[in-house]
């Protein structure tokens, strides 16, 4: 039952109040580490809501259950209708809840990081598992972990290492070798940003 204070601020929130009436999220089991972007801890968001923009919104998104959770004014942890997740930026992210389609390659729905959009898009999706330590079979934690995948020419490729960016963008394959070579970006050091940076560059070279 809410209590009067947090009614007054239920009260007090107005038309985020919809936002509210969710389904709460389930408790995770005890581990060593955390399953969340970033940090545990809820953080101040910019969330579009069924097309409606919440600008401070306190919001944490579970990497291993894929679900946006918002911290509502009586404290309760309510998940987000992710259908109705138009965008969230959040820990400095642009996140959308993408849903599967029918073409090749095409990721499974879930939230993904979307590191660039234009005509071809690259998406980031991070997940994080639930896994025994292997030094003590009584306590848990989760491995964090990180799949790229690039929209390009109406189907979608995932992306491993800086041959298979190449692979796709082969049109502009030699001079791209040397746009990465000139700016010395490096795929191992930082996966998101040689995709990201190479696929603009890409973009320029034919004029898209």
């Amino acid at each position: 039952m809410v209590d009067a204070f947090a009614d007054a601020h239920l009260h007090n929130a107005g038309a985020q109040s919809a936002l509210f009436y969710g389904r709460e999220q389930m408790p995770h089991p005890n581990s060593t580490s955390h399953p969340y972007l970033e940090e545990e801890k809820y953080a101040s968001g910019r969330l579009s809501y069924n097309r409606i923009i919440y600008p401070e919104a306190m919001l944490r998104l579970d990497l291993n259950r894929d679900e946006l959770v918002i911290l509502s004014p009586d404290f309760r942890n309510i998940v987000l209708t992710p259908e109705k997740v138009d965008y969230v930026e959040l820990h400095g992210k642009h996140i959308i809840y993408f849903q599967r389609n029918n073409l090749p390659g095409s990721p499974a729905t879930g939230y993904y990081c979307l590191l660039h959009s234009g005509k071809n898009k690259v998406l980031k999706k991070q997940t994080a598992l639930w896994m025994e330590n292997s030094r003590s079979a009584r306590e848990f934690h989760y491995v964090h972990s990180t799949r790229i995948f690039l929209y390009n020419d109406s189907a979608y490729h995932r992306i491993r290492n800086k041959r298979g960016v190449l692979r796709v963008l082969h049109p502009h394959k030699s001079e791209l070798k040397q746009y990465i070579s000139e700016n010395r970006i490096k795929f191992r050091r930082d996966p998101e940003k040689f995709v990201t940076l190479t696929v603009k560059e890409y973009e320029k070279l034919s004029g898209q």
